[in-house]
Formats: C-alpha cells, structure tokens, sequence
C-alpha cells in the first residue's frame, strides 16, 4: 500500500507557515465549537442544551479541495453507528478528489517506475491506477468502517484546534497509534494497525509478485502507520494555514 504524496507536500507549505498561523488570536478550547455551527442558548431549565447530532457537522473542503468527511471539531462527540462509519467510506470513494489523487499517484509511480512489474506505458499506468483505487477502497474500508465498527473505536481524527503548538503537534503525531473509543476516551488504535495490515495483505492478490510475500506487506503497513502522521498534522494545522493564506483572523468566540 502507497502513501499518496498531496498530504506530504502540502506539509511543506505547513511547515513555512504554521508560525505566523499560531499568532492569530485564540479561543479556549471549552469555547470551541464546529465551524458553522450555532451556539445554542441554555434551555429553561438551566442545564446545557444536549450536543448536535454527529452527522449534522459540516465538512468544508480544506484548501478548497481537500475533503475532510473524517475529520471533528466537536470536542463531545457521540458515537457513530456503523452505518455513520460506512458513510465516512461512500464519502471518501465517491469524491473527485479521492480519484485526482490516485491518478497523480499513479503518474509519479510510473515515473518512478514503482511496482516495476506493471511495465510502462498506457497499460502499466493503467494497473497503477487499479492498484492504488483497490489501496484506498480496502484502506478506506478496513481502517474507516470494518475494523471500527467490530472494535467500537471512532475512526475520525478529533482537531485540537486551540493551545500551544506543541500540544497539539503531540496530538497529532499520536493519533495513528492511539484513538478514540466509542464509549469514550483514548484506545490503542488496532482500528488503524489492523486496518492497514488487511489492506496491505489484500495488494497481494494485484501487486505484482516481486511486489508481495509477509515481510513486504509488514514492511508497508509500517511505513504507512508512521507516515499516517503526516495527515493528522494536515487534519490539525490545515485550517489555521488556509486562514493564514486568506489574511484571515481567527474570530473570537462570545
């Protein structure tokens, strides 16, 4: 299984950047809430209102086009149903950008001559293609629905948002190995090391033969986990750089 690049090269402009990005002012993290969301008055009686549903939380595309249907900004979350993890899946598969990125990985997979089985050539870039659309379907489904729903683990990546750069560095970086339980708090993420392993045992069956066997599918679900960290550093600075880019200030919360 391949890491597609687009996260790793939008990294290098949130690496020049994510400094000025941290000088806007901030809000409390108690204050946070999801973009576009309305805060809700206190009810009569005076207790909170009761937080908004999960799947009413808006997904605005980062740098306009990357799309974040697995990213939260709520900090009390409820639990997903599988049928709300499946939708993250239907989500990320029936999305242009999903197949603008396989097909750039596929070019510079031919270009790198990768997976040197395939040849080259209209065909060769053809099975490239294939191969890196059945990486992300089996990723997509193992680490965002399979593996979640069995396990009772949330497969969305909760933003920090707010704090001190290093905080939320450190929250990012450990998301591929610790995630969030259904019933709440932290969990070893088997979800995603599971997840990555079937995926990565499924290329198997297409990859070309000089391209499999135990210690290659071990090898990949490796790197990809340790590489995974390049998203959730995305998933967390991403919006603060594209208000950057913008000129934008962070408004304050009431």
């Amino acid at each position: 299984m391949r890491v597609n690049p687009l996260p790793v090269l939008l990294l290098l402009l949130l690496a020049a950047s994510v400094s000025r990005a941290q000088e806007s002012p901030q809000a409390k993290p108690d204050e946070t809430q999801a973009p576009g969301a309305e805060k809700s008055a206190p009810s009569s009686s005076g207790q909170p209102p009761p937080a908004d549903h999960n799947n009413r939380e808006e997904h605005p595309r980062l740098f306009w086009i990357i799309p974040t249907y697995h990213v939260s900004n709520i900090k009390s979350p409820q639990p997903l149903s599988a049928r709300e993890k499946f939708r993250i899946v239907e989500n990320d598969m029936t999305d242009p950008f999903t197949y603008a990125g396989i097909a750039l990985d596929a070019g510079i997979g031919q270009a790198q001559n990768d997976l040197a089985g395939y040849g080259q050539g209209a065909a060769g870039y053809g099975k490239r293609f294939g191969a890196g659309l059945g990486d992300t379907a089996s990723s997509t489904f193992f680490e965002a629905f399979f593996f979640p729903a069995l396990l009772h683990q949330d497969p969305r990546y909760f933003r920090k948002g707010f704090g001190p750069f290093k905080a939320r560095l450190a929250h990012a970086l450990v998301r591929p190995v610790v995630t969030r339980k259904d019933s709440g708090g932290n969990d070893f993420n088997w979800s995603g090391i599971l997840g990555r392993l079937a995926a990565c045992g499924l290329s198997n069956t297409y990859y070309p033969k000089t391209d499999t066997g135990a210690d290659v599918v071990f090898s990949r679900a490796a790197i990809g986990t340790a590489l995974s960290a390049t998203s959730s550093m995305l998933n967390e600075f991403g919006p603060d750089v594209e208000r950057w880019l913008l000129g934008r200030k962070r408004k304050p919360q009431p």
